[in-house]
């Protein structure tokens, strides 16, 4: 075809066509691997592809074009800094390629071929005869015109405009092919290079330059140009005609030798090399010319963007200059020995050489170390050194006359760059500019910048500072050094290990490191156990980078140092493995105190001074090489052999030592042990024996690739050694340490918070996160004025205020252990240990420091260090590309992923290989399976360690094992499961090793080992690729996000799917599909989870009251998973009821029909697996969604994910993702992105039903902790949104009641039908109304405002009317049962018996399958709290026996979870007490089996319940209070306000009944506050009465030691008597407590008759609800405060016990005495326990209660 240009903007002619480059689709490199592999390399080199001798050299003539984009260094910086989780990389792919596609497109369609990509610029080749060159220039300006203008002065997203400047050259061109074996590079070499370089470099942005050649070989006539001052180049303006030019037939005449597609392939390919056909010759030629890194994606068919990246890596320059006198035929041969000799030393370290270039009479080449797939260790020490040795061998090359080396390390963009039919893999930075000008800058040295420097941790002697100097392009680029490699002079002994011991700041965290040292050294001080075979004298700490091995030893030399013994310690280096005897010489250079003599001299005066043994003096010439000294040879060593030498060289060491360390034990502390020397280890191995020193040694882990020598090995496997495997440190450990780093006494609980979940308990991560944060600017070190008060929850010198117990007690000790914090008392001489500048204010004027965060900053977003994320990198870098694509994919679905889903979503190919890679992850430790519970450590020198690595703990079933393994039936004969009952890999590895089988992987769920990796490797993704991967995890997860089968499907906000507009309509396939992914995300919660998650079970739509604080919040005892109920619940013994009332009669149909339900196993439900489908579904679907961008999707699973946390009962969670919906509202309404990845370009809309769920479900979580008046508005907005307007003024309330009353009585009165419909199909908007309602009532009977009795009357009205209407029965009966409840907290006694009966009858005509049980359930746990509120406790325990036995027969433990707290106050209260301890202890072992925080705090809270009213232990007072200071601090629990107040009350009673009152008086502050925001509900007035005893006490106390502030504490007494009396309305069953407490108020003031009146009321309400309890406390004390034998008062038997309480089974077995109640002393009694502070000061007011 004809080459026809399009006008150009400065021409009379039209410019090239543009191609956009969003249609390349049609374009792209076939499909064949050598499409691929051409689309990587120039045509140059694809068309004479033929295997020749190197170096080879081709000559030819042609044009070049230089094309030079500005702009794109700042692009990276700007995309680097600003990114949010990674995605810079994404932005700067696309914003990048999409420029250079435009520009290459124009290139292609001309004709041209892209000889390189160098970073931010390109060279073109068009190849001709020297005749056809002028048409070639005038095709090469006319195509630089188009380029000009339509690429030139682009705008990107982030504000960065790209200009371009081009230069163009003709001329005689040389292309070099070098290389090796294994790999290939090439160069054109020649003038024509030269000229084009320096053409683009007197170029400005949008111009374009001729070289002096060109203008001599171009059409003059045709050409249009301005000269240039004192220059022979010139720059083009226009061209005057278009060239006669055939771009159709130029391209034909090239590459006639290969084969083609005819066919599959567009003919509109702008480039003929991307329709070739296979050709293996070719394709292993083109394989050499590409990265490793490279060829692995194409290999495995994975796509190149996945390479693309931001990451830590270091760039090395090499740069070569020639000798004048060097011919081009010299040049090829130094550039081909160059070559070599980098590749060769390069290699051996991951290093590779990216590019070659050829420019200003020089040879460049770009190698990088770190890229995708050769991340190492000791990164930068290894890329300065091997600079440093490839220096060299380039200063011998005879025709080199400078060789100049430029290094530098930071955040680079790795990755493909260029158009997609030709494209170049290279690494683009600001880095990468400063290694380029410090290689011109510096010349003939190896420089490095500051980066380098700090991170290669060499001594300081192998660096010298060179001086600052202006380079092009770099601001401000640091101090630069120059790498020497060698120190100048040879320094005997290592300087002391660099890291030492602080005084201000001590170890944290390693206590049990500390003691295992002490034991073991202990006993090795021991003679006579030194002898033993097994007495310990090796310890080696092993542990990765960062996890504080030097702090550790630095500890031990510490503190060894301080109790006198004498301490060799010193610390290796990298480069000390390679010679031999250096950690031997360094060790006696320490011992012998030879290590700072300057001279041999020096040196041999002070060895005669520590050798003066004569025998020893004798061979002192042994030691000349080893301490280089020049002692005469001995005429006895002049006659040995080498052998015989070298042997007694080791003899004659050992014996100086033993001479030196004979009268003492030595300490030998050696950090980084991994680089000792061979010959060192096997004269370790051989004097360990022989010697009284101990050794302590810190160490790497050994590796594959660099395993430890035999000796080392031996003295590994040695019993005399101790292998310690050091782990992260615990939580706990975070904040003080945070606080050491930065030199600080507080840091917020968000920064606690991030440093936890990233630095997984590693020092160094921590550090690295915060030193990160400090110089980003998003933590502020503020100082603390004196007369502030520090508000921040995490203080240093602050130890918790844990309530104290017995010095001896032991549980103390071991929760001490686990929730420890820093002991300091002083921090004023507290220095900040990393930040230099605040260091010199501290030291200067003993200034504290706080830490605050900066107000717009969310440390959610902030990215990975990238010194963290090089450690990642080095991991997984070390493993094959489908392992890597296997790690990513897997980052992606979560820290813990099914094997089912990480199937799915792999991309094609990467699926096959899934087996054999996941057991290979799982060797090195990157996977783990997720079902292990207990990580033992097991020494790498275990020969069978891979049996133990390769342990899966699922549980297999042949039914699960259909549709987790999708393995063709005729295979299964060929592989073998593995489970960790069998050691099948020692059969199949070890014990058979020649035969082949296939190892079948069949865990099924799985997770990360180290949390750190799995982040990075999902910072890897780009945005486009995650978007992807994410919503292909929807697809496989979104068919299971219903409720489980047990709870009857659904969505948790009830048809939630049916008010949105995506509803997606169900296939008997995708029915299917979900009930088998039931199976397999139910695994994601086994055993998987912390101590502190939550296993909650339902309880909202079972009993809405449960949030309300009407009773204790659900106390979530039941878990995912519950063995059979009916086989480990207790069985409840009838009480017997009144008969002829309505409750003996409905009891006795309840009995009836549950004893025909009892053996039916089609009532039995499957067990619940909602908390598994909130954890594994939901929550996974809420990241998911967000990160596909689907603003709609991710609202909705947000409010789903929220409503199954409150269905289950874990309150912050679900206010965390309410949290973030309505965060994503708000932004919304604003019209900003609501997260990073959202799409708001599509319809965006939250219908109004979604905004009702959201304030609905907020409220409930409001309601729950206790904030009632933002609950209540809330729910008044949701009502509004649901088009049920609630009134606002107390006039409208009241027309509204009577407005309803009327509705209610006519429907009544003509007793309308209300048929039942049980199938659930009601309005959504009609079941939210009811709901909010259900809620809203109890919002205003919980109000301490009597103006509050109208609108919770209105409420429940209109509920029962509302739910009347919608014909349901079980909303019906739910409505009856809050209408009861209600008016008998509103106090109309008749109309709550009336609709209890309504609600009864209804329940009896239900059908008795399982929903119709469960309805009775829900009714049976009502009255059964109603009767003990109203002190019918037989009826309550009947009630409750009933709830009891409906959870058994249906499975339903959630009816237990609500029932449970009221029986066994009922049984307590009626000393039914052997009842009460089986129930109780049924619950605990439930709630512990599941790790339950709420479950368990409900069970010792009635451990010390019973202990305070009956005087028995169920469990140890100890026991109690260690849990709760190990709980003190747990979030979940601290919303449960109730059970707090229970809890606080209980200890502080307990303290004030034995006079400990600075032991009672923390839990007594902590109680008065949670007392002054409680409501009126049960539990609440459980917690209230223990506080309301122990204000009494503080009372007494108060009188007894006539305080001045006694009125003050009797009038605070009366007004907390006076409110809880006023609770008691509608609590009957304390009224007894009440006036008994009350009594003996009056008897302390001396006003017996009023006490003996109130003590007759108390006792009559007692017998009148058969409370037994307070009956027999009462009469104790009316015989102690009534009796006129004043000198023989009973004895407080209570107080008597507390010291040695029994327990309960000694009672049972009848060994002790009855119960032991506390008595109420009238009068002092001088016996009672007081603390010696309060004997010595009694007139504190703090001691008497807090100020009020």
């Amino acid at each position: 075809m004809e080459y026809i240009p399009t006008r150009h903007a400065v021409s009379f002619v039209r410019p090239l066509t543009r191609l956009r480059v969003g249609k390349q689709k049609s374009i792209f490199a076939g499909t064949y691997k050598i499409c691929k592999l051409a689309a990587n390399v120039p045509d140059l080199v694809v068309y004479e592809g033929v295997d020749r001798p190197i170096p080879d050299v081709e000559h030819f003539h042609g044009v070049l074009l230089f094309a030079d984009i500005s702009g794109f260094t700042s692009l990276t910086e700007i995309y680097t800094l600003n990114s949010k989780k990674g995605s810079g990389a994404d932005h700067l792919t696309r914003t990048l390629n999409g420029y250079i596609s435009e520009i290459v497109d124009h290139i292609l369609r001309a004709g041209g071929d892209i000889v390189n990509y160098a970073g931010d610029a390109m060279l073109a080749l068009w190849r001709e005869r020297r005749k056809e060159l002028s048409e070639i220039l005038t095709l090469a300006v006319k195509c630089s015109l188009n380029i000009q203008d339509k690429c030139d002065n682009k705008e990107t997203e982030v504000g960065v405009k790209l200009r371009v400047k081009i230069g163009i050259s003709a001329g005689k061109l040389s292309k070099i092919v070098m290389g090796d074996e294994e790999s290939r590079y090439y160069a054109l070499i020649g003038r024509a290079v030269d000229e084009v370089r320096k053409a683009e470099g007197l170029a400005s942005a949008n111009t374009i330059i001729l070289s002096p050649n060109a203008w001599e070989l171009c059409d003059r006539e045709n050409l249009v140009v301005e000269k240039i001052e004192n220059e022979r180049a010139v720059r083009v303006r226009y061209i005057k005609r278009d060239p006669h030019f055939s771009v159709e037939d130029y391209i034909k005449s090239f590459g006639t030798h290969l084969e083609y597609q005819e066919v599959g392939v567009s003919k509109k390919a702008i480039r003929k090399t991307s329709k070739l056909l296979p050709n293996v010759q070719l394709e292993s030629v083109l394989r050499k010319y590409l990265l490793k890194t490279v060829l692995l994606k194409i290999d495995d068919a994975v796509p190149l963007d996945y390479l693309s990246e931001m990451r830590p890596a270091t760039v090395v320059f090499v740069n070569l200059q020639f000798v004048e006198s060097a011919t081009m035929y010299h040049q090829c041969q130094s550039i081909q020995a160059c070559c070599v000799g980098i590749n060769n030393e390069f290699k051996l370290y991951r290093g590779r050489i990216n590019k070659v270039f050829m420019f200003d009479k020089g040879c460049t080449f770009l190698c990088c170390f770190g890229l995708p797939g050769d991340k190492g260790e000791d990164e930068c020490a290894n890329a300065l050194q091997c600079a440093h040795n490839v220096h060299e061998f380039c200063k011998k090359l005879r025709y080199v006359s400078v060789a100049s080396i430029g290094v530098s390390t930071g955040p680079l963009f790795c990755g493909v760059v260029g158009h997609p039919l030709r494209h170049e893999y290279t690494v683009i930075g600001r880095k990468v500019n400063l290694a380029a000008r410090l290689m011109m800058h510096y010349p003939g040295v190896v420089s490095c910048d500051e980066e380098t420097h700090y991170h290669a941790k060499m001594p300081s002697s192998y660096f010298i500072e060179l001086p600052k100097r202006s380079m092009k392009g770099v601001a401000n680029p640091g101090t630069i050094y120059q790498y020497l490699s060698k120190k100048h002079q040879k320094i005997l002994g290592k300087p002391r290990i660099t890291v030492e011991k602080e005084e201000d700041y001590p170890l944290l965290g390693r206590e049990k490191e500390m003691k295992i040292f002490q034991k073991a050294l202990k006993r090795f001080s021991s003679v006579k156990a030194r002898r033993s075979a097994d007495c310990c004298q090796v310890i080696m700490f092993e542990g990765t980078v960062g996890y504080g091995k030097s702090r550790l030893l630095a500890e031990i030399i510490h503190t060894s140092q301080a109790e006198g013994m004498r301490v060799l310690p010193f610390e290796l280096g990298k480069m000390d493995i390679t010679e031999p005897y250096y950690t031997i010489q360094t060790m006696m250079a320490l011992l012998l105190q030879v290590n700072h003599c300057k001279s041999y001299v020096e040196r041999e005066r002070v060895l005669l001074t520590k050798i003066t043994k004569h025998e020893l003096i004798e061979d002192l010439c042994l030691l000349n090489d080893l301490l280089f000294v020049k002692f005469p040879v001995s005429e006895k060593v002049s006659l040995m052999d080498s052998r015989t030498k070298h042997r007694a060289f080791r003899n004659y060491v050992i014996a100086i030592i033993k001479q030196n360390v004979a009268t003492d034990i030595g300490l030998l502390v050696i950090d980084q042990v991994q680089y000792i020397d061979t010959p060192s280890w096997e004269l370790i191995l051989q004097m360990r024996a022989s010697l009284p020193l101990f050794m302590v040694m810190a160490l790497r882990p050994f590796t594959v690739e660099k395993p430890p020598c035999q000796a080392a090995i031996m003295v590994m496997r040695s019993q005399r050694t101790l292998y310690v495997k050091l782990t992260g440190l615990d939580p706990s450990i975070i904040r003080p340490l945070a606080c050491q780093i930065l030199g600080v006494i507080s840091i917020p609980r968000e920064l606690e918070t991030l440093l936890t979940e990233r630095s997984y308990g590693v020092p160094y991560y921590c550090e690295e996160i915060l030193r990160s944060l400090y110089y980003s600017d998003l933590i502020l070190l503020e100082p603390l004025d004196e007369d502030d008060e520090d508000e921040s929850d995490a203080v240093l010198t602050f130890s918790r205020k844990k309530i104290v117990v017995p010095p001896d007690s032991n549980l103390q000790r071991e929760n001490r252990k686990k929730s420890k914090l820093l002991n300091l008392t002083d921090m004023e001489g507290h220095k900040c240990r990393k930040v230099i500048s605040l260091d010199r204010n501290a030291a200067a004027g003993n200034q504290q420091f706080i830490c605050t965060i900066g107000e717009t900053v969310n440390l959610q977003e902030i990215t990975i260090p990238l010194t963290l994320k090089g450690i990642a990198l080095a991991q997984l870098d070390q493993m094959n590309t489908t392992e890597q694509v296997i790690v990513k994919c897997a980052s992606i679905i979560g820290h813990t992923f099914t094997t089912k889903m990480l199937r799915y979503i792999l991309p094609e190919g990467a699926e096959q290989k899934l087996n054999q890679s996941l057991i290979s992850l799982v060797k090195s430790r990157t996977f783990e399976c997720a079902s292990k519970t207990d990580e033992g450590f097991t020494s790498p020198m275990d020969e069978n360690e891979d049996a133990h690595l390769l342990q899966c703990f699922c549980v297999h079933s042949a039914e699960s094992d259909e549709h987790l393994h999708e393995d063709d039936s005729d295979e299964k004969g060929k592989y073998v499961e593995i489970c960790s009952w069998q050691l099948l890999f020692l059969k199949l590895f070890i014990l058979y090793p020649n035969k082949e089988k296939t190892v079948l992987w069949r865990c099924k769920l799985m997770r990360f080992c180290i949390a750190l990796v799995h982040e990075t490797a999902n910072d890897l993704w780009l945005k486009e690729q995650k978007k992807s991967l994410h919503t292909k995890c929807t697809k496989f997860l979104e068919n299971a996000a219903r409720k489980c089968n047990s709870c009857g499907e659904g969505d948790f906000i009830y048809r939630h799917r049916k008010m949105v507009t995506f509803s997606v309509r169900e296939s008997e396939s995708i029915i299917q599909r979900r009930k088998d992914l039931y199976t397999t995300v139910s695994y994601a919660n086994i055993q998987s989870h912390s101590p502190d998650s939550q296993q909650e079970i339902d309880v909202k739509d079972l009993y809405p009251s449960t949030s309300s604080g009407l009773q204790m919040a659900a106390t979530d005892i039941i878990g995912a998973k519950s063995s059979r109920h009916s086989d480990q619940a207790p069985v409840i013994k009838s009480m017997q009821v009144p008969a002829g009332s309505h409750d003996f009669e409905f009891i006795v149909k309840m009995d009836k029909i549950l004893r025909n339900c009892e053996g039916n196993n089609n009532l039995y439900a499957n067990d619940c697996e909602c908390k598994p489908i909130m954890d594994s579904v939901y929550c996974s679907l809420v990241r998911h969604w967000m990160g596909a961008g689907n603003v709609v999707k991710t609202f909705f699973y947000l409010l789903e994910t929220a409503a199954a946390a409150l269905y289950l009962s874990n309150n912050l969670m679900a206010l965390s993702y309410l949290t973030e919906a309505e965060n994503i509202f708000n932004s919304l309404r604003k019209g900003k992105p609501p997260f990073e990845y959202a799409d708001v370009t599509k319809d965006t809309k939250i219908v109004p039903f979604e905004k009702a769920c959201l304030y609905s479900l907020k409220a409930e979580v409001q309601l729950s902790m206790g904030h009632l008046l933002e609950a209540e508005v809330l729910f008044k907005k949701s009502l509004k949104l649901l088009n049920k307007k609630f009134p606002s003024f107390a006039v409208s309330q009241a027309i509204a009641y009577l407005i309803e009353n009327y509705k209610n009585s006519k429907r009544h009165r003509d007793k309308e039908e209300l048929t039942g419909i049980t199938d659930g199909q009601i309005s959504p908007i009609v079941y939210q109304q009811i709901r909010c309602l259900s809620f809203l009532w109890q919002i205003y009977c919980l109000q301490k405002y009597t103006m509050c009795k109208l609108p919770a009357m209105f409420t429940i009205l209109l509920e029962v009317n509302t739910a009347e209407i919608s014909n349901n029965e079980f909303k019906i009966i739910s409505a009856y049962i809050d209408s009861f409840r209600c008016y008998h907290f509103v106090g109309l006694k008749e109309k709550s018996i009336k609709m209890e009966k309504l609600a009864l009858q209804k329940c009896l005509v239900l059908n008795k399958d399982q929903e119709g049980l469960l309805m009775m359930g829900h009714l049976v746990c009502a009255l059964s709290e109603m009767k003990l509120c109203t002190g019918q406790l037989a009826e309550s325990i009947e009630y409750g026996r009933l709830a009891h036995k409906i959870a058994g027969i249906i499975n339903k433990p959630n009816i237990d979870v609500v029932t449970i707290p009221f029986l066994t106050k009922a049984l307590l209260l009626t000393g039914r007490l052997a009842d009460y301890v089986e129930l109780m202890t049924y619950m605990k072992d439930f709630s512990v089996s599941r790790h339950n925080i709420l479950g368990q705090a409900s069970f010792y809270t009635a451990c010390l319940d019973f202990s305070l009213q009956e005087g028995f232990a169920l469990r140890p007072f100890d026991e109690c209070l260690a849990f709760i200071n190990g709980v003190i601090d747990d979030p979940v629990l601290k919303s449960e306000k109730n059970l707090m107040l229970a809890l606080y009350s209980s200890v502080a009673l307990w303290y004030s009944r034995l006079s400990e009152w600075n032991k009672a008086r923390p839990a007594f502050k902590m109680a008065k506050r949670l007392v002054a925001n409680s409501n009126a509900s049960l539990f609440s007035m459980y917690g209230y009465s223990k506080f309301l005893e122990c204000q009494v006490l503080v009372f007494r106390k108060a009188l007894w030691e006539r305080q001045e502030t006694v009125m003050e504490v009797y009038q605070q007494t009366k007004e907390y008597l006076q409110e809880f009396q006023q609770r008691c309305n509608t609590c009957p069953v304390f009224y007894p407590r009440l006036f008994h407490l009350k009594a003996y108020s009056y008897m302390l003031a001396s006003q017996v008759g009023h006490a003996q009146r109130l003590l007759e009321r108390a006792l009559s309400f007692s017998n009148a609800h058969g409370n037994v309890l307070e009956e027999s406390w009462i009469k104790t004390s009316q015989a102690a405060w009534f009796t006129d034998d004043e000198e023989n008062l009973p004895e407080n038997l209570w107080v008597k016990a507390a010291k040695s309480m029994p327990t309960w089974d000694e009672v049972a077995a009848g060994s002790e005495s009855a119960t032991a109640r506390y008595l109420l002393q009238p009068t002092s009694d001088i016996n009672e326990t007081a603390d010696e502070t309060e004997q010595q000061d009694k007139s504190d007011i703090d001691l008497v209660c807090i100020p009020y």
